[in-house]
């Protein structure tokens, strides 16, 4: 995806997940904890704020505590959410991807944000959908890079900050819709993985957008689009970890 197309789907994504909240400010999201609607769009106000601020200050280090965003504790978090995710879409579609901007990744530049933007909103997004009914697709194309990231920066990010015990079985994925492969294993208490068609004790096979969802712990792995094959335990596990 281009820079236009993931910023399209960035302002896409929030924008259905705002119009999802408003309609049911105390839904129940039943794959965020204790949360509710309110609750999920206030955290995306504040995310979606925190790095709006960062790209379009273009900051070389760390905000401080007072320029962070301040959520409100009231029905009108998700006034600030939309006026957040406003500022954001501005932010990103006046930036290049390559413009160095402090983050908290080995990727020293806008793009980190430009795609982790992409993945978190439209995991939310579903969260959102989930909360009150039918839920739309999330891309396989897009899905296959979610894949990517989150192999590649979410899990090795995770045990980053908190050291937990990783499965000892190997997983393999599969996506049926189009190109996309690969294999995750432990090394100790670091996350490897490569895009390959190998072996796993585990592999779990469907379209790119239900494999991204599984891996964020979702999409339960018995649903009527993923197959398992080999030890369910080890890929349940690897879904487990997702922060």
């Amino acid at each position: 995806m281009d820079r236009d197309a993931i910023v399209n789907q960035i302002e896409l994504d929030g924008r259905r997940l705002i119009e999802v909240a408003r309609s049911d400010l105390k839904a129940a999201v039943p794959t965020c904890g204790d949360w509710n609607l309110l609750d999920l769009a206030g955290h995306m106000g504040w995310v979606h704020g925190l790095v709006g601020s960062y790209v379009a200050s273009r900051a070389t280090e760390p905000l401080g505590r007072e320029q962070m965003p301040q959520v409100p504790d009231d029905d009108s978090a998700v006034d600030f959410a939309a006026e957040a995710l406003d500022r954001l879409v501005d932010a990103l579609a006046g930036i290049e991807p390559d413009t160095p901007v402090w983050n908290w990744s080995p990727r020293p530049d806008a793009g980190f944000y430009f795609r982790r933007m992409l993945h978190e909103t439209s995991v939310h997004r579903w969260d959102a959908e989930n909360a009150v009914g039918a839920t739309g697709p999330v891309d396989g194309d897009q899905a296959r890079d979610g894949v990517d990231e989150f192999f590649e920066f979410v899990l090795p990010n995770a045990q980053n900050r908190k050291r937990r015990d990783l499965p000892a079985g190997s997983l393999h994925l599969h996506r049926t819709d189009g190109e996309g492969e690969w294999i995750v294993h432990a090394e100790g208490d670091d996350v490897v993985f490569e895009r390959a068609h190998v072996k796993g004790d585990a592999a779990v096979r469907g379209p790119g957008g239900a494999l991204f969802l599984a891996m964020w712990n979702r999409l339960p792995l018995d649903d009527d689009s993923l197959s398992v094959v080999g030890d369910e335990a080890t890929a349940q596990a690897w879904a487990a970890l997702a922060p």
